[in-house]
């Protein structure tokens, strides 16, 4: 297969996760127009630090599609000393192109949010401000049964739980959104909601409400989808070489002293 447009990449993309579904806040589409004219190989990762760009620079990648946007807010300057910014520089010298669709691949048919409730067994799953499902389990399960259940479709190595005030009860409906759901997911009556990450308040808000609440840590809600993304991309694009990157890594990890 002849390489593809960079417009013709664009179009097709934007047919798997379609712009209208981003977050008004959110900053999706390309974020960085390179001087490739064609493109033969690309690279996925979730976040674009400099080992991911040095990584696609020496892969000779003429793309890379970033999940999260690694221009967000509005830039003064662009500098070396800022880490972020030098991984774009890097790209910049080489005329790497970056498109960026984050909020749009969560809200979009079959996009992140789909992939996160596709783990539980649904009477119901409705989507909500987006990014966000409520899911109304076919058969209600003990919160430990669930955690269980979350953290063996996600591939995680642990679980954060805040359980809910009162007596213990099993979860019949369930709130569930990537990376960091409070402001998706507010409002929502559920017994139980799952998200990668929330601010302390928030958490003690659904504690006081009643509502368990699981946390995965941001990138483990959103980084195994990837793999599929990568499938679906090669699918629409047939010839195209799609390269997950090996730099990408979760920024935290779990350290128990003396454990």
């Amino acid at each position: 297969m002849s390489p593809y447009s960079l417009d013709t990449f664009i179009t097709i993309l934007e047919t798997l996760a379609p712009p209208e579904g981003a977050a008004e806040w959110d900053n999706t589409g390309l974020l960085l127009q390179g001087s490739f004219l064609e493109l033969s190989k690309v690279m996925l990762t979730l976040d674009l630090t400099p080992a991911v760009a040095e990584e696609a620079c020496k892969k000779k990648c003429q793309a890379v599609v970033s999940y999260h946007p690694p221009i967000f807010e509005g830039l003064s300057e662009l500098t070396e000393s800022d880490p972020l910014q030098e991984g774009l520089l890097s790209l910049i010298r080489a005329g790497i192109h970056v498109y960026s669709p984050h909020t749009a691949l969560d809200a979009a048919d079959d996009g992140v949010s789909d992939w996160l409730a596709g783990c539980f067994a649904a009477k119901a799953i409705e989507p909500h401000e987006g990014s966000a499902r409520i899911i109304t389990l076919r058969t209600p399960l003990s919160l430990e049964n669930l955690a269980s259940s979350w953290s063996a479709y996600l591939k995680c190595p642990y679980l954060r739980i805040s359980r809910p005030q009162g007596r213990a009860r099993k979860v019949k409906t369930l709130g569930l959104c990537p990376g960091a759901g409070s402001s998706a997911l507010a409002g929502v009556e559920v017994d139980a909601v799952l998200t990668g990450e929330m601010k302390h308040h928030d958490v003690l808000a659904w504690q006081r409400s009643g509502t368990a609440v699981i946390l995965a840590e941001h990138g483990h809600t959103e980084r195994p989808y990837l793999s599929l993304f990568k499938k679906r991309l090669e699918n629409a694009l047939p010839g195209l070489s799609v390269i997950l990157s090996k730099k990408d890594k979760e920024p935290l990890e779990l350290l128990i002293p003396h454990a």
